[in-house]
This record gives C-alpha cells, structure tokens and sequence, in this order.
C-alpha cells in the first residue's frame, strides 16, 4: 500500500496469533511483541509514547482509570510495614486508598496540611518508602513547593509520587522539580473531551518494569478505544489549555468582585497564598478554580440549580465547563472531620472552565448569583 495513514490505525484485539510457537515464548519471555492486551497493546503504547514525552519522561503506562493508576503505582512501591507521607489536600478516592485500604495491608500514612512544609520535612526526616503529593490541590487550588519535599524524600531513600492532574503536561513539568513517578487521570484535561477514563503513571526506566507488571498482574489495563480517544485529545492539549488558562483567569477575576463570593481559590490571583509558588513552578495557572459562596448548603444548591451553560456535573478538564459542591460528591465520601481539614465546606463551589466564549460563563455565574 503506497501511503500511510495519518491517524494511527485503531488496534480492537484482545489477543493476538503467531505462526510460530517459538515467536509467541520471545514474546512472553522478552516482551518483544503483542500476545495479549492486558499486557501491551499498540493502541495503548502509541497513546503512552506521545504522553511520556509530552512530560520528559523516559516511558508511561495507561490505565483503565485515573485511580487505578495511583493504587497501582502505589502498590508497586510498598511492602508490609512501609510508611507513606501525604498531603492532607488529596483527592477524596486518593485519601480513602491511602486512609482506608492501605492500614489493612500494614502500610501507615501520615497527613500533613500542606501549608506545614517544615512538618512534613520533620515527617520525611523520620523515614518513608514514598512522599506523596498533589499539586494544584483539590479543590482550593493549593500549590505546593515540590522541589524542596523532593530532595527531602530522596536522601531519605524514597521515591516521589506527583498527582499532576489539575495542572496537565502543559502547565507543569515534574521531571524538573525531582518527581520519579507522575500520575494523570487522563479522564480530565488529557482526553479533555468528557468521553473517556483513562489514567497514566508517567516514569523512567528504573519504575517501569516494576509498575508494568503490577499492572499486568492487578489488572487495571488501558483498554484500546480510550487509548485511540485519548490520544486525539493530546492532539489538541495545548491549545485547549491556552484556552482554559484565559478563561478560568477571567472568570476568577470576575468573581473577586462580587459581593456574595466571600473567597476565589485560583493561583493566578495576586491575593491566593501560594501565587508565588505558582509563578515560580507553573507555565500556566490552570482551568480549575474553586470558590466560597456568602451562603448556607441550600443556598449554594439553589446556585448550583441556576446554572445554564456551566453543567452540574462531577469531573473537569474537557472542553465543557463544569461545576459542583465537592461536599455532594468528589468529598462526600470524606467524614465532616476530614472535609473540614482539607478546607471543603457546604458552600464551596468547584468549577473546571471550558473553552466557551468567556462572557458566556461570566454571565452565567452571574445570573445564578443572583438567587443566592
């Protein structure tokens, strides 16, 4: 056939034939081609080759969800006994892994605000196995300073696990800031078009092998249609990000100056504490924001409910805005003790900005604000 084809073509196989049995044990033996796609897959690989060097990274491997690429990630670097330090601003299905699943498996994590940097250096100087951070936080948008927790964990022996999900490839570079393993769920900004789940575990060649049959063995494979679907996304991230950075900076300066937001949480504002940090680590501030409504629960629904153009929705990072109250679903399965450390109340608001004309979104809000 004279010509290629643009597109890599889609690869919907589950198994694949040899016409030699001794070509199928190299395959088995040395990993040097396809026999099933739970291991590897073409569609799969191609998808992880374009993410692994968006992010400098030697290799990624994909995943059938955002989490289970950090459960996998996480439990290819424990053993009985083994100590984690965490944030305490993680994503609520993170935190239940590391609060509630892990403790059955003799694993111990401490949380630590992620305000206190001197606490957890203490923490890491105590010993650890990994240092586990995510950065923009979710949902206030807390920024941390990785570099400097990264060090502090590597002379202490351990590997650093980076969830870089709010900030995307395009806005932050973990490989400069000392990261070993990044973790994206590429359900959000990387597919960015509301249609897949997929996650990633962006690593070099040290991690790979062990993460690569960790997954192979716990099961939580990429399956070949996100791979195809996630990739046609990557194709258009910059430029969706570009996007987003504009708007969401648009939309959070608007809301600075209403009266019944009593607080915006972006890091491209002068006025959020780690704006600094922000300026320093980040390329780009982000399409996420969160915000405090001068409101009760039911008020803050009856805000949610107004809404037109920004849809109720849980996720974020495509195309479409999104808003939710974190206390209804990202952190409802978090007790009110532990809501109330990670800074999530009954009248905070999350929004993920798409890439719709900006005075749409900025007339939306204000048309719900209205019925607070």
């Amino acid at each position: 056939m004279k010509g290629k084809p643009v597109i890599p073509p889609l690869y919907l196989t589950a198994t694949y034939q040899f016409d030699k049995s001794d070509d199928l044990i190299d395959v088995v033996q040395n990993r040097s081609g396809y026999i099933y796609s739970r291991w590897d897959n073409p569609s799969v690989m191609e998808v992880e080759e374009t993410l692994a060097e968006l992010e400098g990274y030697d290799r990624s491997l994909g995943f059938g969800s955002g989490m289970a690429a950090i459960t996998t990630a996480i439990m290819a670097n424990i053993q009985a006994g083994s100590r984690i330090v965490a944030m305490q601003e993680l994503y609520g299905g993170t935190f239940e892994f590391l609060n509630d699943v892990l403790p059955k498996l003799d694993v111990q994590t401490v949380f630590i605000n992620c305000r206190h940097t001197e606490e957890i250096l203490k923490e890491i100087d105590k010993g650890l196995s990994i240092l586990y951070l995510e950065t923009p936080t979710n949902p206030l948008l807390r920024v941390v300073d990785v570099k400097p927790l990264a060090e502090a964990a590597h002379r202490n022996g351990a590997i650093v696990l980076l969830d870089s999900t709010f900030a995307s490839p395009i806005n932050q570079h973990p490989v400069d800031l000392g990261v070993d393993l990044v973790l994206h769920s590429g359900t959000k900004y990387l597919g960015g078009h509301h249609d897949v789940t997929t996650g990633f575990v962006c690593c070099n060649h040290p991690h790979f092998d062990n993460i690569w049959t960790y997954r192979k063995i716990l099961g939580g494979v990429m399956d070949p249609m996100s791979a195809f679907l996630t990739l046609r996304g990557l194709r258009t991230l910059d430029l969706r990000i570009q996007r987003q950075n504009e708007n969401a900076m648009k939309v959070a300066e608007f809301l600075e100056t209403q009266d019944k937001i009593k607080a915006v949480h972006y890091p491209g504002l002068a006025s959020h504490p780690d704006h600094d940090i922000a300026r320093r680590q980040m390329t780009g501030f982000g399409g996420m924001l969160s915000f405090e409504i001068d409101a009760d629960f039911n008020r803050t629904k009856r805000f949610m409910d107004r809404l037109l153009k920004i849809k109720l929705a849980t996720s974020l990072g495509g195309v479409t805005s999104l808003a939710n109250q974190p206390i209804t679903n990202t952190h409802a399965a978090l007790s009110p003790e532990n809501r109330a450390k990670a800074g999530v109340s009954e009248s905070l608001v999350r929004l993920s900005v798409g890439i719709e004309k900006t005075e749409w979104l900025i007339r939306d809000l204000q048309q719900a604000l209205e019925t607070v």
